[in-house]
Parts: C-alpha cells; sequence; structure tokens
C-alpha cells in the first residue's frame, strides 16, 4: 500500500526532528518511489556561521530522511534507518538544500534507496545510500500524541 503525497506530508509533519530542521516536503512519485525534500539555507546549520559552511551531520540527516521517506511512500508505513553510507562531494556554503530520494529496492523486510543533495543550481554536494526496515511497525508507534 503506497502513501499519496498529502499522506507523506503528513508523516513527514509528525516528527520533531523534522520540525527542527524545517524540512519542506517538495514532490513525490509512489510510482518510481521518488521524494524530493527542500531544506532552506539556515545559520544553525553551520559549523561556522560567518563561513556559512553546512555541518556534514545536516547533510546526513537530509540523505537519511530523503531515503526513508521513498522507502516509506512505497511500503505505506514508516521505514526506520538500519544503514547509511554518504559520500560528500564539495561544501554547500549559503544556498538552500534539495534532498532526491529514490528507491532502488523494496523486500518484506529491507529497502534500499539513493539519495542525492544538490543545490537548486543543480550542483551535486553529497550522494548517499541508506538501508530501511521495511517491516509493518507497530500500530501504536506512529500515531499522533
Amino acid at each position: 500500500m503506497n502513501m499519496d503525497f498529502q499522506q507523506l506530508t503528513e508523516l513527514v509533519a509528525q516528527a520533531e526532528f523534522h520540525k527542527f530542521l524545517k524540512l519542506v516536503p517538495v514532490s513525490s512519485d509512489e510510482e518510481s518511489g521518488t521524494v524530493v525534500f527542500e531544506l532552506p539555507y539556515d545559520d544553525a546549520y553551520s559549523i561556522f556561521p560567518a563561513a556559512g559552511n553546512y555541518h556534514g551531520g545536516v547533510i546526513a540527516s537530509l540523505v537519511d530522511v530523503a531515503g526513508a521517506m521513498a522507502c516509506s511512500l512505497v511500503k505505506g508505513h514508516p521505514t526506520p534507518t538500519v544503514n547509511l553510507r554518504i559520500d560528500f562531494m564539495q561544501t554547500p556554503r549559503r544556498t538552500d538544500l534539495v534532498a532526491t530520494g529514490k528507491v532502488c529496492r523494496i523486500g518484506r523486510s529491507i529497502g534500499v534507496a539513493d539519495v542525492e543533495i544538490a543545490g537548486k543550481d543543480g550542483t551535486t554536494y553529497a550522494l548517499g545510500r541508506g538501508t530501511f526496515s521495511t517491516v509493518s511497525p507497530e500500530p501504536k508507534l506512529f500515531e499522533k500524541a
């Protein structure tokens, strides 16, 4: 059972960490298992605000969320992270980021998604791959408080 964009947006909005990041869902395609998020630049994401360099943990978080949400889109429920691998290509400075996650494979217990972190101009800053648990969660785990 896939999710539509509205359901994906609602799932993202439930997570306190996603609120903290100020993550913006942009689009999704259930058939291809693709999601797109934007992260508007904020000095709080910098190692040193004067330099405007993103902290690697923020970029890693984007890889994690985009990969997990791509798998969640296809499975129809949250898919917690099992493993992440990230290649940092170059340092983004004072720019909004776009995270595009695409499912590579979905199985009964594990899903795999590739993620690109880029600027709106198309510059690639990081590439990542994650594996995510696709086992159905306990129903009460993800209910709204």
